[in-house]
């Protein structure tokens, strides 16, 4: 029988239901049990999962090492001591019992991402956490002079640490042991980066402990991540981005523990992003504090970041700059997208409002800082064109006629002082 060590179980977080392009440099690469987990909505569902691993995978830069062997040989004046290594991660048909992979050898620049689904009671729709190392007994071997077998033990932990932690990354976790050679004791404590993860989803919308039929599962859930999600309903994709970035350290790694500081952030990416890392994480000190806004990598829009711990139904998620700003101070590099802005956007914060109003009011017939249309002039066609761009807050409740261009400034005026929410 193999025996183990084996950190005290792996990190579960949760995601919970809110009331009603470079090359890719690593490659996650999502395994599924043999079982059908969404009945007949299986292919539409993977494809989801698959683009949300896709995703995460073209915008993580950092190349990771293969790790070719299990086994690691310290030798000493003719003594040697052999190390060897498993993973394992959490069962994602059930996330309570480790499953072990007695062979811990994996290809460079591959995550793998173990998917399942089970009942999830409450409103938890996902559940997410990385894989772990733990150091296989049946390998530990000694030979030599028992005087120099702590110094072998040493240089095999040095080679075993260089292996798993892959060049690059966060840590993950530390994995710890002990053993002795005549009456020499050695510890062992190796700390590893990502190789494994775990992602489970919730096929139980109704919590009554059975898995839905296929009428109940496409109500409770957006299968389809190539559609706008569907009034009530709970996007797949959406949960299987924000699981995946648990399973490689958000929230869930050694490396992001040593950046919280109670609620506070002290990664210099995120600051410089923000400009304060201050109450940016919650309360439990495992996702982005919730409601904090980002733009999203994709068109430069506002929205949530994927790591606030709650989904809107009806909404779905994509990467944020502040994501990968996260990303990036627990260990990984990642692209760096140029944000899309609509051209109404004079200030660049994602939306269009009334502040991009006042910055075309003070660019009209001086500069073209109010310019929308590329013509190098701020005019009442860009004030046009902000009008139907505008975003919010509110609605804009007041129908606009087209006016001449010496009335344009006067209108834009009367607007601001109205005190209605423009839309």
């Amino acid at each position: 029988m193999r025996r183990r060590f084996v950190l005290p179980g792996c990190a579960a977080f949760l995601l919970l239901l809110a009331a009603a392009q470079a090359a890719s440099a690593i490659n996650i690469n999502v395994v599924y049990p043999a079982s059908n987990m969404f009945q007949g909505y299986e292919a539409t569902a993977k494809a989801a999962i698959n683009a949300a691993a896709a995703d995460l995978s073209a915008a993580i830069t950092s190349n990771l090492s293969a790790i070719t062997t299990d086994a690691y040989t310290g030798s000493v004046s003719g003594t040697t001591a052999t190390l060897g290594w498993e993973f394992y991660y959490l069962d994602p048909s059930t996330s309570s019992n480790n499953v072990f992979v007695p062979t811990a050898t994996i290809a460079a620049n591959t995550v793998t991402m173990h998917v399942g689904a089970r009942s999830i009671l409450g409103t938890t729709l996902g559940l997410g956490g990385p894989g772990g190392v733990s150091l296989d007994l049946d390998q530990f071997t000694a030979g030599g002079s028992p005087n120099q077998w702590v110094a072998a033990v040493a240089e095999a932990e040095d080679l075993s640490e260089t292996a798993y932690r892959r060049g690059g990354g966060p840590v993950i976790g530390v994995a710890e042991g002990s053993g002795s050679y005549g009456s020499n004791n050695a510890i062992i404590a190796m700390p590893y980066t990502i190789s494994h993860g775990f992602l489970s989803l919730d096929w139980d919308g109704n919590n009554n402990g059975a898995k839905d039929s296929d009428s109940q599962l496409n109500a409770y859930w957006h299968f389809d991540h190539t559609t706008p999600v569907a009034t009530g309903k709970n996007d797949l994709y959406s949960v299987a981005l924000h699981e995946m970035m648990h399973a490689i350290g958000i929230g869930a790694s050694d490396t992001w523990d040593s950046k919280l500081s109670g609620t506070s952030w002290t990664g210099s990416n995120v600051i410089a992003l923000q400009g304060s890392g201050a109450g940016l994480i919650n309360g439990a000190g495992d996702h982005i504090a919730s409601g904090v806004m980002s733009t999203r990598i994709s068109d430069g829009a506002a929205q949530e970041a994927v790591m606030d711990p709650t989904l809107t139904q009806g909404s779905r998620k994509s990467l944020t700059a502040l994501d990968l700003a996260f990303l990036r101070d627990i260990g990984y590099t990642t692209i760096t997208p140029t944000p899309v802005f609509n051209p109404a956007d004079f200030n660049e914060d994602g939306d269009v409002d009334s502040a991009d109003l006042l910055i075309w009011q003070s660019a009209y017939g001086v500069n073209p800082n109010g310019d929308t249309d590329n013509d190098g002039d701020s005019d009442g066609r860009d004030f046009l064109f902000w009008q139907r761009a505008y975003t919010g807050p509110g609605p804009l409740t007041a129908a606009v006629a087209v006016p001449e261009p010496s009335t344009i400034l006067l209108l834009a005026s009367v607007l601001l002082l109205s005190g209605r929410r423009l839309r």
